[in-house]
C-alpha cells in the first residue's frame, strides 16, 4: 500500500509518503467496529519504500510561527536553540526570510512592532499580517471573511460525475481577477 499525506505549507504543497507505523495504525483500525479487510497493494513499496516512523512535524513544515514565538521569548540564535527535533537550518533560515520579507523581523533578524503584532494571532505569519493591513486601510470585515475562507478545507467540491454543475455553481462567485475576491464573495 503506498499512501501520501499531504501538508500545506505558506507556498507550498508538500507531499510525502506515508510512515509504516501510521500504515499499520490504520490497519489496525480494520475490525474494530464491524468487519473489514487491509489490502497492501504493493508491499515491496511498504518494506523497501516507507519509513519506519513519521518524520517529525517540526522538520517538515514552515516554521514561522515558531521562528515568531521564539523570537518573541527573546531567544536570538536559532539555529544553535536545543529542539527535542531539531529542524533542517535551511528550514529554520528560509522561515527567517519569509518573515523579513513580510516585514515581521528586521535586517538583524529581530521582531518588528508588526511582528510583535503578529505573533498575537494563531494563524500563519502572512494571513495575520492580511488582518493587519486589512485594519490599517478599513477593509477589515472583508479581509476577516478571506482569512477565515483560506483557513478552512477548500469549499469547492468537483465529483467526477457532475463537474460541469460544479463549475456552474463555482461560476455564480469567480472573480477571474482574484482567487480571494472569488473566496470574498462565497
Amino acid at each position: 500500500m503506498k499512501g501520501y499525506n499531504l501538508r500545506m505549507g505558506m507556498d507550498a504543497l508538500q507531499v510525502f509518503p506515508i510512515s509504516r507505523a501510521a500504515v499499520d495504525q490504520r490497519a489496525g483500525c480494520i475490525g474494530r467496529t464491524g468487519p473489514g479487510t487491509c489490502y497492501r497493494l504493493i508491499e515491496s513499496a511498504y518494506l523497501n519504500e516507507m519509513l519506519p516512523s513519521p518524520v517529525p512535524e517540526i522538520q517538515r513544515t514552515n516554521l514561522g510561527n515558531v521562528v515568531l514565538l521564539l523570537k518573541s521569548l527573546k531567544i536570538d540564535n536559532l539555529l544553535d536553540f536545543g529542539f527535542m527535533d531539531p529542524p533542517s537550518q535551511e528550514n529554520i533560515l528560509n522561515s527567517m526570510y519569509r518573515l523579513w520579507v513580510l516585514g515581521a523581523l528586521n535586517n538583524v533578524g529581530d521582531l518588528t512592532d508588526l511582528g510583535w503584532k503578529m505573533v498575537e494571532f494563531p494563524l500563519d505569519p502572512h494571513l495575520a499580517k492580511m488582518l493587519l493591513i486589512g485594519e490599517q486601510l478599513g477593509c477589515i470585515n472583508e479581509v476577516l471573511t478571506i482569512v477565515l475562507m483560506l483557513s478552512v478545507p477548500p469549499v469547492f467540491f468537483r465529483p467526477k460525475d457532475r463537474i460541469e454543475e460544479s463549475d456552474a455553481a463555482r461560476e455564480k462567485f469567480f472573480v477571474p481577477e482574484s482567487d480571494h475576491l472569488t473566496l470574498l464573495n462565497v
